[in-house]
């Protein structure tokens, strides 16, 4: 209701006033134009009929009509909802290029040498860009050259862990790379602290080695990646080594447990466990501060079923290898390498390809998200989405990614334990219902749901007005959402 507070009107007034209401009325109902003229008019009017002796009356400005038709009662406006949080989205393909595996195909006694074309094959089966694997001063006629050559022309790139060898130069490893044209980066020497492969004075070996690495990754124009440790003291001993090394190198392996365990032993200085993504993180910022950082080994050992502590049936490996990459991929590390392609002698259990080269469900669990994930459009920024999801508790994961096409892929899972390391038995995982608001402007279409055998199943996923609901469980889900 308007209100003017005023002075007693006089009766002429009070003529005008009576017939402005009334026009103002009539013409929020007819829609009349020109209505504000008409109302002048009648005031001009009523002013010409006033005593002489009456005293000025207050200006009256014209009525402003709302833009819609008004019936019945004036409106009452309802407040306006608040907007749905925007959440940032990461690039799809850049998920998917953090992605790497570990080979050994300079082990001349295993199926990396003796089936190479098998190896290729089961690389661009799986879809990975990037492997890593280890140095050596082959001549130009080595199969180990050609196989490396093959993998150039197939688009694979290889991180080379140069071994520790005083005698190794930057011209040796140049000249190396130009035949073998897969050089990604190169690795300064592996686990130092505890191989018994660098020097009577590990830790301070590896650091001594390390500018020449890093001259010959400059001339190369590729990555230095730092050293790799196993022991908990050696980050910090060995000092900070920031402007010797490019990014910082870390090997977090679970013991049987999900990916996002708190962890177990030992605490850093914030109180985070030995194990926990947090705590490697804080151990490579005692290397390089500042840096980046690389998981250049991950995994588990998995077997089809089994009764040693520490180990996973590979069904539950099928669980955890994607949500470990998708955790790495959350917490910032720039690249993570499974370990590794194949079960061979020297590390059982830890292939993502049995040493028949069969598939393991983690294989395809990879293999699978990979593919759902891919985008080979052009490159852009990533924007935002706007929605929230209901439901769910502390376990709840989500990692929002976007295509090149403009749709988003909202990747879900609970980050729970579904297996026992130390007795050896499943945990039950409750899975739980949520709900994902969105605004007008998007809509879910699909959800690809993974399982225990790493195979991915598509679910149509329909809106229901502005929302949507699933369960969610501890495999991966992804949501498809696409613009209007």
């Amino acid at each position: 209701m308007l209100c003017w507070k005023t002075e007693p009107a006089s009766p002429a007034f009070r003529q005008v006033q009576a017939l402005s209401l009334f026009l103002v009325a009539t013409c929020a109902a007819a829609c009349i134009t020109g209505c504000s003229a008409e109302i002048s008019k009648i005031q001009s009017t009523a002013n010409l009929s006033q005593s002489p002796s009456a005293s000025p009356e207050p200006h009256i400005p014209d009525p402003v009509f709302p833009p819609r038709k008004i019936n019945g009662p004036a409106p009452h406006f309802l407040p306006i909802a608040p907007s749905l949080p925007l959440q940032n989205a990461s690039s799809s393909s850049a998920f998917v290029n953090q992605i790497g595996v570990v080979t050994h195909l300079s082990y001349t006694d295993t199926l990396y040498y003796t089936d190479f074309p098998q190896i290729l094959s089961a690389l661009q089966t799986l879809g990975v860009h990037h492997i890593r694997d280890g140095y050596y001063p082959w001549p130009a006629t080595n199969p180990i050259v050609q196989n490396h050559q093959q993998l150039a022309s197939a688009g694979i790139t290889t991180d080379y862990v140069i071994p520790y060898d005083p005698t190794t130069t930057p011209a040796a490893i140049e000249q190396f790379a130009s035949e073998v044209g897969d050089v990604e980066s190169l690795e300064a020497p592996n686990e130092c602290d505890t191989s018994g492969a660098c020097g009577s004075s590990p830790i301070q070996d590896v650091v001594s080695f390390l500018p020449m690495i890093d001259v010959a990754a400059a001339q190369l124009n590729v990555p230095a990646v730092g050293p790799s440790f196993a022991l908990q003291a050696s980050y910090p001993a060995a000092g900070n080594l920031a402007a010797l090394m490019t990014v910082n190198n870390l090997h977090i392996y679970f013991g049987g447990r999900n990916p996002g365990s708190d962890g177990w032993g030992a605490e850093d200085i914030e109180g985070n466990s030995y194990g926990s993504f947090d705590y490697w993180l804080n151990m490579a910022a005692a290397d390089g501060p500042g840096l980046g950082a690389e998981i250049t080994e991950t995994g588990y050992m998995a077997y089809p079923t089994t009764s040693t502590p520490y180990t996973l049936p590979e069904s539950v490996e099928a669980s955890y290898i994607p949500r470990t990459l998708l955790l790495a991929f959350k917490d910032g590390f720039e690249k993570t390498f499974l370990y590794e392609l194949i079960d061979e002698v020297s590390s059982p259990g830890y292939g993502l390809l049995r040493s028949d080269l069969s598939p393991k469900p983690a294989f395809t669990a990879v293999q699978n998200l990979i593919a759902t994930l891919s985008d080979n459009g052009p490159g852009f920024t990533p924007g935002s989405l706007p929605y929230t999801i209901s439901g769910g508790d502390s376990n709840l994961n989500q990692l929002l990614l976007e295509k090149s096409d403009g749709s988003f892929w909202l990747v879900l899972w609970l980050e729970e334990s579904s297996w026992d390391p130390v007795n050896c038995v499943p945990t039950a995982v409750t899975p739980e219902n949520i709900g994902i608001e969105l605004s007008n402007s998007y809509h879910t279409t699909t959800d690809y749901q993974f399982d225990s055998s790493g195979n991915v199943t598509q679910f149509n996923q329909p809106m229901n007005g502005s929302g949507t609901s699933l369960t969610v469980t501890d495999q991966v889900s992804v949501v498809e959402i696409k613009h209007n």
